[in-house]
């Protein structure tokens, strides 16, 4: 009896020895393993991502993957590097489903059906769709779109938002926020339909940004924006949504360095004016659902 006990305790060992130890995550094993997230970015988002006059990635969205960057490396114990990668609206959620990235940061809407094949992480940002156009064009109106030719992003939100409210519209297919504005500028459209706060990003980027205007004042369709996430990774998601809701809650107590980051891209000097109370608020109603984090800085 107690050789049959030896060799059942010497068993048990065996396998305990043998296995090792492992988060309950793909991505989270991964990211462990090789010391890196690979984050996907869009090179044209003013204030979000986008390649700044030095050549170098920056935004909004960007600060945001350093601050999770941070906490992975906090949770991990190892020091984790930020590999950034290129993408455009059309590879975004394949590159996220074949798990070629760990998360994308940036100007994505939460949508119902995106949720059937990617996760997001809590919002930090909301916009919506409107239009950039001439100043004194006449299209605030959705009334007054018949006929007009608006440039959109195919398979966006804002196209949808088109289709549903400027019916009579001439819809112009164009791959980028770029290609649109340079469509809008040399005079091919009559109006490039996207996300209001890019949009603004766009118009101020111009010599003579008073010749243009964000229409109509209130948005076709509200747009929340959030890191998207390969689906079912419960650790990584929660890691993400600790990062963001912890920048959140700091903005909204004016901890000074949560603060900076949000005055940096959209301050009164920042890349797209946007006021801090107003976002405070969005921000306030997300937090109200989560646990109160403890944040050194303020004490």
């Amino acid at each position: 009896m107690n050789k049959k006990l030896q060799i059942l305790s010497l068993s048990v060992l065996l396998i305990l020895t043998n296995q090792t130890v492992t988060w309950a995550g793909q991505i989270l094993d991964r990211i462990k393993q090789t010391g890196v997230i690979k984050a996907g970015y869009r090179p044209d988002t003013v204030p979000f991502s986008y390649i700044n006059q030095q050549g170098k990635a920056v935004g909004y969205s960007l600060d945001i993957l350093e601050l999770i960057r941070q906490e992975t490396e906090n949770k991990l114990g190892k020091p984790i590097k930020l590999e950034l990668v290129e993408i455009t609206p059309a590879n975004r959620f394949e590159k996220i489903k074949d798990l070629s990235l760990d998360i994308e940061c940036g100007s994505t809407t939460i949508t119902w059906e995106r949720e059937q094949f990617v996760d997001f992480s809590v919002s930090y940002f909301a916009s919506g769709t409107q239009m950039i156009v001439n100043r004194g064009s006449g299209l605030a109106n959705m009334n007054s779109l018949a006929g007009a030719n608006i440039a959109v992003i195919p398979n966006t939100t804002n196209e949808q938002a088109m289709i549903n409210f400027a019916r009579g519209a001439n819809l112009i297919p164009v791959k980028s926020e770029e290609q649109g504005w340079e469509k809008l500028q040399k005079g091919q459209i009559d109006g490039f339909a996207g996300d209001g706060i890019l949009l603004q990003g766009l118009r101020l980027s111009a010599t003579n940004p008073e010749n243009y205007e964000i229409v109509p004042e209130f948005p076709y369709m509200i747009e929340s924006y959030a890191c998207t996430l390969p689906q079912d990774e419960s650790l990584w998601r929660d890691l993400v949504n600790y990062s963001i809701v912890q920048f959140m809650q700091g903005v909204v107590t004016d901890t000074p360095s949560k603060v900076d980051i949000y005055e940096r891209w959209f301050g009164k000097n920042g890349a797209t004016p946007y006021p801090r109370e107003t976002m405070a608020d969005y921000f306030q109603g997300i937090i109200n659902g989560f646990e109160w984090i403890t944040i050194e800085e303020r004490y």
